[in-house]
């Protein structure tokens, strides 16, 4: 007879590649800002607090680090959103990273009560709030990113709309309009290049 504590019937997601498509409630590891001005993004490295996929960025990072891999270890759970700025000449789309920053700021406020957003991106760090993931493809490789946030209440309620997949061959056009949230019409940012690998850790 088998017996110990905790036995049940439970998917084993350790061994998943990439986060599912869906909406998750999760936690803020770090944010920082990069660049310099007037071009500036705001970077927030987010990972999964609920649910059977918890914490399932950090384990995939720190299996990467144990591994001893020649390649660059890179944390992905990684969303990027530019800093409205009139003043930056570099901005395609300046009233739509306006839209989608304040969109930010009342993701996070409404998933946190009593929170408000001062300006100070190291507040965020800790804070709840839900994310969704966008299929992506690029010159034939097929995964998943964070594409956009959501209230931690709406990923809980099931209120959240999939993601329509993004697909891209060779470089992208930069005089091409980027891909567009279906939800809420504003650009998706390109989070490819992520920011923090093993040297400069993102918690």
């Amino acid at each position: 007879m088998i017996r110990y504590e905790g036995m049940k019937a439970e998917e084993n997601n350790s061994g998943a590649k990439f986060l599912p498509v869906g909406a998750y409630v999760g936690k803020v590891i770090d944010a920082r800002i990069t660049g310099k001005a007037p071009d500036q993004q705001l970077e927030l490295a987010l990972d999964v607090s609920e649910g059977p996929f918890m914490n399932f960025y950090m384990n995939k990072f720190m299996a990467a680090k144990n591994r001893d891999s020649q390649y660059e270890v890179k944390y992905k759970g990684v969303l990027r959103l530019r800093i409205p700025n009139d003043e930056n000449k570099k901005a395609r789309y300046p009233e739509s990273d306006k839209r989608r920053f304040n969109d930010m700021i009342y993701r996070f406020e409404a998933s946190n009560e009593g929170y408000h957003f001062d300006g100070n991106e190291s507040s965020l760090k800790g804070l709840t709030v839900g994310f969704s993931t966008q299929e992506d493809s690029f010159n034939g490789a097929t995964f998943t990113r964070i594409g956009r946030l959501e209230t931690a209440d709406d990923v809980r309620n099931g209120a959240c709309r999939q993601m329509e997949p993004r697909h891209r061959e060779g470089e992208e056009n930069p005089t091409t309009a980027p891909m567009v949230d279906q939800r809420s019409g504003m650009p998706v940012v390109n989070t490819e290049k992520l920011p923090w690998d093993e040297n400069d850790k993102p918690w």
